[in-house]
């Protein structure tokens, strides 16, 4: 029996391959259970890979008109994957789910309908488990779930292929088998084709069992999500600028809750960033070097960065470098991110410069001695790319009258105010 979490009144998709799952599902659909809808609509997806790609096309179509049902039918084009020899099915699978997406908005449809089944489950258990994908997502199928405006059902998730096959045999449905499903150079064939039937067939091995894992894994990543979203609300600082949270009691957070806590933050800066695993365990090495500064990503939209004792998620935001200016008369100047508010300069020798650091820049120290512009930046934990945006305020005999906020010549505090405006300044 399918699962019907549909309503009498939705209008349903039924995602169909013309394979045996996919075959059943419509007929039962269409023969068993049409007063549990209110309109059917079939898709099919023409991957143009195969010589019977265009025959199973043909079929379906007869089909559908035979059962008066709308079909639609969308070729798609994997000569660039083919040709670049990457994952095939991962790809055809992106492209399928996009255009499901698209033609569900078109159709003003409410539930689109898949025909996997318990074995797929146990597939992608196995898959999951034994690619390491196990950490940030659940280990296998959802029978039900949200997607861009409608619904994606899996009604017959809890029966088996051996039910199925039953089914059609009883009545006799019509079907093509697909030849690839049997090519055991993909690894979901292999798991399906050559480990479950070996584990069936010990009769001390229950595939049931994985199920028993999948629900433990669910519920124990609902926690660590919790956990994650806790540490967010208690120790995740948001500014101007982004976020930014203590780098030592991050990495005292499990591995799994790191990854979890990173991918919340970097999602709010842009939703189709996927980070793996690996790329997290080599920023978690980097992390655990306790160097001062390092940069361990950027994009067109968002970087992460080591700064110092914080852990920084921030917009990337490229900034023109500030032009040198020549002041000759008080006034209210910008300077890249920062106004500089010059009052009366009788007592200062003109020109004043406002420019960037220099290489041997040295201030001189209120109480004896002069120090580096570079150990001043260093000491007040300056993130290293916005030591060259700090205005630099300089006088005609080369004095050092101010470095941003961070300095101020005591004889003339009264005659300099700087502040900083933030990433509005200067953004290119």
């Amino acid at each position: 029996m399918m699962n019907i979490t549909w309503k009498p009144d939705d209008h349903l998709v039924v995602a169909v391959s013309t394979g045996i799952d996919s075959m059943v599902l419509l007929y039962r659909l269409l023969h068993h259970y049409p007063s549990t809808y209110r309109q059917l609509t079939v898709l099919h997806v023409h991957h143009g890979v195969r010589q019977s790609s265009d025959e199973e096309a043909q079929f379906l179509t007869r089909y559908c008109e035979a059962h008066q049902v709308a079909v639609h039918i969308h070729l798609l084009d994997l000569n660039t994957t083919l040709q670049a020899q990457r994952s095939i099915q991962n790809e055809a699978r992106q492209a399928r789910y996009a255009w499901f997406d698209s033609m569900m908005h078109q159709l003003q449809a409410d539930v689109l309908l898949t025909a996997h089944h318990f074995d797929d489950q146990m597939e992608t258990i196995f898959y999951r488990v034994f690619t390491g994908k196990v950490l940030r997502s659940t280990l296998g199928i959802e029978a039900c779930e949200q997607r861009k405006g409608y619904r994606l059902v899996r009604p017959m998730l809890e029966e088996t292929k051996s039910d199925i096959q039953a089914f059609q045999q009883t009545h006799q449905v019509p079907y093509f088998e697909d030849e690839s499903n049997q090519d055991t150079k993909y690894v979901r064939n292999a798991i399906r084709n050559e480990i479950l039937p070996l584990i069936e067939s010990n009769a001390q091995f229950k595939t049931e069992h994985l199920n028993k894992l999948y629900e433990m894994h669910k519920a124990s990543l609902a926690h660590f999500e919790t956990i994650a979203q806790t540490y967010i609300e208690t120790k995740v600082t948001e500014g101007a600028k982004g976020y930014e949270m203590s780098l030592a009691s991050f990495l005292k957070c499990p591995e799994h809750v790191r990854m979890i806590i990173l991918d919340k933050l970097i999602q709010k800066w842009d939703t189709f960033a996927r980070i793996s695993d690996a790329q997290y365990q080599d920023w978690f090495a980097k992390m655990a070097r306790h160097v001062a500064q390092l940069e361990l990503y950027t994009s067109n939209t968002w970087r992460i960065n080591i700064v110092y004792d914080k852990l920084t998620i921030a917009a990337a935001i490229q900034k023109i470098q500030p032009t040198p200016i020549q002041i000759d008369a008080p006034g209210c100047y910008i300077f890249g991110d920062y106004q500089i508010e010059l009052n009366a300069l009788a007592d200062v020798h003109l020109p004043i410069h406002i420019r960037p650091r220099q290489t041997g820049d040295r201030v001189t120290l209120h109480q004896h001695g002069h120090k580096k512009i570079s150990r001043l930046m260093i000491d007040a934990k300056v993130p290293q790319d916005e030591r060259n945006r700090i205005p630099v305020i300089v006088d005609a005999k080369g004095q050092i009258l101010a470095v941003g906020e961070l300095y101020q010549f005591k004889t003339y505090k009264h005659l300099i105010n700087i502040a900083y405006l933030g990433d509005e300044g200067n953004e290119k």
